[in-house]
């Protein structure tokens, strides 16, 4: 299993790793960031198993790291750790589903059990045909169904996998994230049709790939192209 701890005081930080370093089950791996600007660049080549955040730190906080890494598929699951127990902390870190929310000073046996119990929830990879095998399977399974309304949480009951197993082996396979793969699928099948179903409106070409929203289309089609999709479809005819 591999840990990411983050806290902006140097002091603490090292404090924590050693902690967890004394304390940790077999097999697990450990690093440190001081900022959320550096725990995201090192999670996009780390990607963590879990996160063990400060809440206060310059910039960005706690929350902060907790969604852009959720919604860059880097983590998805956090424990908070803090020296200020205020009550809307805690609700805030119940709505983000955040793994446990722990007090500062660091009670060894507390995080030490916690990561225990985590290192056994998680799925096992250490076969790689499998894990070569799951990417096969969904991959193909993309291919055939891009248009319909896909989420890892869908893709993980179909494959009967958990979906930070599935958001692993996306960033692993295709150097992007879920969302990012899906909607490049998309729009190289939109591209397609621009071209050569000339009878389709922009806005049916969009939800004919899975776009319900004709603004969320466009806006996703520039980002892809750098031009909407109508100015695409001028600058082929």
């Amino acid at each position: 299993m591999k840990v990411l701890i983050v806290d902006d005081e140097p002091l603490i930080l090292n404090g924590i790793v050693k902690i967890v370093n004394e304390s940790m089950p077999l097999g697990m791996e450990v690093r440190a960031a001081s900022s959320v600007p550096e725990a995201l660049d090192v999670m996009k080549a780390y990607l963590p198993d879990v996160t063990v955040t400060d809440l206060h730190m310059p910039e960005k906080n706690g929350f902060d790291l907790i969604e852009e890494a959720r919604e860059s598929g880097l983590c998805d699951r956090f424990i908070i750790l803090t020296g200020y127990e205020y009550f809307e902390y805690a609700r805030r870190a119940l709505r983000a589903g955040v793994v446990d929310y722990l007090m500062k000073p660091v009670d060894r046996d507390e995080i030490a059990d916690l990561l225990k119990r985590i290192a056994e929830e998680l799925p096992i990879e250490s076969d790689s045909s499998g894990y070569a095998i799951h990417a096969q399977r969904i991959l193909a399974y993309l291919d055939k169904h891009y248009m319909q309304d896909l989420s890892l949480e869908h893709l993980a009951g179909l494959m009967d996998l958990h979906p930070h197993y599935i958001s692993r082996l996306f960033k692993k396979e295709t150097g992007e994230n879920f969302v990012n793969y899906l909607n490049g699928l998309r729009i190289r099948e939109a591209k397609k049709l621009l071209n050569h179903q000339q009878h389709l409106t922009v806005n049916a070409i969009g939800q004919r790939v899975g776009f319900e929203s004709s603004h969320y289309f466009s806006k996703v089609f520039k980002k892809f192209t750098g031009v909407t999709p109508g100015a695409y479809r001028e600058d082929r005819t």
